[in-house]
């Protein structure tokens, strides 16, 4: 497995994933589903285009759920506001 350099941007390394594999982000009905109910439930629940892209890889199975959830939470860290 390969480790993440602590230097590189999540969008950079969703865009080398995407390159790598010719894979784009579609959008499903269960997304505009998931949206819906949401909505309708008052939630403000919105993924930005990266965190909808390592979804995406996650469905497809280009990375694992561990590679996920680190990606997801250093994506998180660098778009927080100090």
């Amino acid at each position: 497995m390969k480790t993440i350099k602590p230097t590189q941007v999540v969008a950079t390394i969703l865009s080398r994933y995407q390159r790598q594999r010719n894979c784009q982000v579609p959008v499903t009905a269960t997304d505009v589903y998931a949206d819906t109910i949401a909505r309708v439930c008052g939630d403000d629940v919105d993924l930005d285009p990266v965190e909808r892209g390592l979804v995406h890889l996650k469905r497809q199975k280009v990375i694992s759920f561990r590679r996920l959830v680190t990606l997801l939470a250093r994506h998180q860290r660098e778009i927080r506001p100090e």
